[in-house]
């Protein structure tokens, strides 16, 4: 009898240890998935005078799956293949296409601006030597950059993507085609530039913070503001004062068109026509603090005048209902929009 009781208790025995290594074994793994989702923030002290409240956002690590190189989607990047080309189509209704390819017709649409949220790109990229391009990646247009189109995508890969930009001037929203102005010829410098509008009013205005990214330190970043700080110190474009930044997980993840969403959701808001593209831009700076999407397309009047006509549409609505409902709203804030329609994609 003992020596059954002696056998039963060793088995209790082994059970229980066998149960505290599997607990142990689940802990450890629940702490080192949370450890790998921790965001990084790093406090990036700001000049004392601006004119605007600027924040530091904190930088999320992206959960999208990398492609691979030569994947469907994916782009060959070098200095004979510039991507520049945005243009219109049925679907998937926005095509990267090479510099090489035909430009602005009279058949096509080009987007050359979209605002996705808080973040602005201009989408005419130069032909000057430069390290980023825009590609089409699976579901989305996206800024890419040579180091990501690396061979290897492990862990060390991707902590040499970049994470601070330089923050250079803030303009105020009845600026806003300066704003562009700016940040285009940065980019004809060689330079990824964009704009980042605050997500609430200073002093009874929006602001558009121009900024140029990305990198993959506070050394890289300030280094490239005092070279074009001394480039541009004699037209007095922008303020001597330049800082650091770490945009957040949205403004980092650099999709500039999700393509998803005209599949959902393929209803859209037009406004008629326009003939100066500085008229597009003023509406634009008004419409983009009402809404998540917008954007500004051109192509030529016609083949034989050579003149160009643009076009500001918002996106995107699951319904036409949906649709009426933002054109009410907008046109009860802002009355000077009298005309807008619905455009199913």
């Amino acid at each position: 009898m003992n020596k059954k009781r002696a056998i039963k208790l060793l088995l209790l025995w082994l059970a229980t240890f066998i149960m505290a290594g599997i607990v142990s074994v689940l802990i450890y793994v629940q702490m080192a998935v949370n450890q790998e989702n921790v965001a990084v923030s790093l406090e990036i002290e700001p000049p004392e005078t601006e004119a605007e409240n600027i924040s530091i956002e904190q930088v999320g690590e992206e959960t999208e799956i990398e492609p691979k190189p030569g994947a469907v989607g994916t782009a060959d990047i070098s200095e004979d293949t510039e991507f520049s080309h945005l243009v219109e189509t049925p679907k998937p209704y926005w095509e990267v296409f090479p510099i090489s390819s035909s430009g602005v017709s009279a058949d096509n649409w080009h987007t050359i601006l979209v605002q996705n949220r808080f973040k602005i790109d201009h989408t005419i990229t130069p032909l000057s030597k430069r390290d980023w391009h825009l590609v089409r990646i699976n579901n989305s247009i996206r800024v890419q950059f040579h180091s990501e189109m690396e061979s290897v995508k492990d862990i060390l890969s991707r902590k040499k993507r970049g994470k601070f930009s330089i923050q250079l001037i803030s303009i105020e929203d009845d600026r806003f085609p300066l704003a562009v102005s700016l940040m285009s010829r940065l980019l004809h410098d060689g330079h990824y530039a964009y704009l980042h509008r605050t997500d609430a009013e200073f002093d009874g205005k929006f602001w558009y913070r121009i900024r140029v990214g990305f990198f993959k330190n506070l050394e890289d970043a300030r280094s490239t503001g005092e070279k074009i700080l001394e480039k541009y110190q004699n037209d007095e474009l922008f303020s001597a004062k330049y800082w650091p930044v770490q945009p957040g997980p949205q403004e980092l993840s650099r999709p500039v068109i999700d393509l998803r969403q005209p599949l959902n959701k393929p209803w859209v808001i037009e406004l008629p026509l326009y003939k100066a593209q500085s008229k597009a831009l003023q509406d634009l700076a008004v419409l983009n603090t009402e809404t998540d999407f917008s954007y500004i397309s051109q192509k030529l009047k016609s083949a034989s005048t050579g003149k160009l006509v643009f076009r500001i549409r918002i996106g995107f609505f699951e319904t036409k209902k949906e649709a009426a409902g933002m054109i009410y709203r907008l046109k009860k804030k802002f009355p000077q929009f009298k005309r807008m329609k619905r455009i199913r994609l």
